[in-house]
C-alpha cells in the first residue's frame, strides 16, 4: 500500500488539499503535451509559467490556442513564457495570432468565462503597464508583438493595417514589430504615408526610420512635403535616424523650393552631423527665409564643433 501511494505521488500530477499538482519536470521529460496544457490552468503560478515554457520547446500546433489563452493570465510572467514559446512555435503559430489582431472578437474563443468586466492595470511586454478593460486587448497586443519576432512575411499586411485599429498599444506594438521586417515592409509603409489620418502617416514615418533600409529615405524625404506639421517633424527625425544612408538626398533637398522642407533637410543635416553637407549648408546660410538661414548656420556650427572633438546632444528639427 505504502509503494503504491508513492507511485501516485511521484506521477505527473497529484492531489495535495484538494488541489492537483503537477511535476512539470516529469511532463517535459514524457513530452506530455495534454499534461502540460492543463497544467496551464493550474492555481500555482510558477507551475503555469514553467508548463508554458516546456510548450514552446515540443508542443507543436496543438499548444497554440492554450498558449493565446494564456497571454491573458493575470501574471506577467505566465504571459511573458507563452509568449516567448509562440514565438518558438513559429509558423504553427501565426495563422492565430493574425486571427487576434485582425478581429478583435476572435479572443473569445480563448475564454473558459466572460474576460472580467472594469477597467484593469497589467503590465505587458518590455514592462509597459497598460490600463486595459478587456484580456482580449492584451493578447493582441502581445500577438503583435510575437508576430514581429517570428517575422514570418505573411504578417506584414495584417501588421500594417493593425496601424489603423482604434487601441493605442496595439498601433504602438505593431509600429515596433514591423520594423524588424526591414526592406519588406517598406514598401508597404511608403503606401501608408498617404492615409488620410495623420496620426497613421505620423506612425508610418517613425518605422520607415526604424527599419534602417536605405530604401525608406526617398518615402521620408517626400513626407517632408506633408501638409500636417507633425507628420513632418515625425519624417525629419526618422531621417536623422537613417544616418549616411539619407545625407546624400538631405543635400539635394537643400535646393527644395518649399521653405519648410529646407528647414527639416538643414536641421536633419545638423544632427546627422556629416561633413559632406558642410556646402550645401553655406548655401542655405544664404537662403531668403531667415529661419532657413538660422538653422543652417547652427548646422554649421554644429559639425565643425563635432569635428573638433565636442559633440551635442541631438534632438530632431522643429518648423518655426
Amino acid at each position: 500500500m505504502e509503494a503504491k501511494r508513492l507511485q501516485q505521488e511521484s506521477g505527473p500530477a497529484k492531489k495535495q488539499q484538494g488541489k492537483k499538482r503537477f511535476n512539470i519536470d516529469l511532463l517535459r521529460a514524457e513530452e506530455d503535451v495534454d499534461g502540460l496544457i492543463e497544467a496551464l490552468q493550474s492555481d500555482n503560478g510558477l507551475t503555469r509559467q514553467r508548463a508554458a515554457l516546456a510548450l514552446g520547446d515540443f508542443g507543436g500546433a496543438g499548444a497554440v490556442g492554450p498558449l493565446i489563452q494564456a497571454l491573458g493570465d493575470p501574471l506577467t510572467a505566465v504571459r511573458e513564457a507563452a509568449a516567448d514559446s509562440l514565438t518558438l512555435l513559429e509558423g504553427a503559430a501565426v495563422g492565430p495570432l493574425v486571427e487576434l489582431i485582425e478581429n478583435p472578437e476572435a479572443s473569445v474563443k480563448y475564454e473558459e468565462s466572460p474576460a472580467p468586466g472594469g477597467t484593469a492595470t497589467v503590465t505587458g511586454p518590455g514592462g509597459r503597464t497598460w490600463e486595459v478593460e478587456t484580456r482580449r486587448d492584451l493578447r493582441r497586443v502581445y500577438a503583435a508583438a510575437i508576430l514581429g519576432e517570428i517575422a514570418d512575411p505573411s504578417a506584414v499586411d495584417p501588421l500594417v493595417r493593425a496601424l489603423h485599429d482604434e487601441h493605442d498599444d496595439l498601433r504602438c506594438q505593431a509600429s515596433g514589430a514591423i520594423a524588424k521586417f526591414g526592406r519588406r515592409a517598406v514598401e508597404l509603409l511608403a503606401k501608408v504615408l498617404a492615409d488620410p489620418d495623420p496620426d497613421v502617416r505620423i506612425v508610418a514615418a517613425g518605422v520607415l526610420g526604424d527599419t534602417g533600409e536605405a530604401s525608406a529615405v526617398e518615402p521620408l524625404i517626400g513626407a517632408l512635403h506633408d501638409e500636417n506639421d507633425d507628420v513632418r517633424g515625425a519624417a525629419a527625425g526618422a531621417l536623422i535616424r537613417m544616418g549616411d544612408a539619407a545625407v546624400g538626398r538631405l543635400i539635394d533637398t537643400t535646393k527644395d523650393g518649399d521653405r519648410n522642407v529646407r528647414l527639416y533637410a538643414a536641421g536633419a543635416l545638423k544632427y546627422i552631423g556629416d561633413p559632406r553637407a558642410i556646402d550645401a549648408l553655406r548655401a542655405l546660410a544664404l537662403d531668403e527665409d531667415k529661419d532657413v538661414r538660422s538653422v543652417a548656420e547652427d548646422a554649421i556650427d554644429k559639425i565643425q564643433m563635432v569635428r573638433g572633438g565636442m559633440p551635442a546632444e541631438p534632438s530632431p528639427p522643429t518648423s518655426r
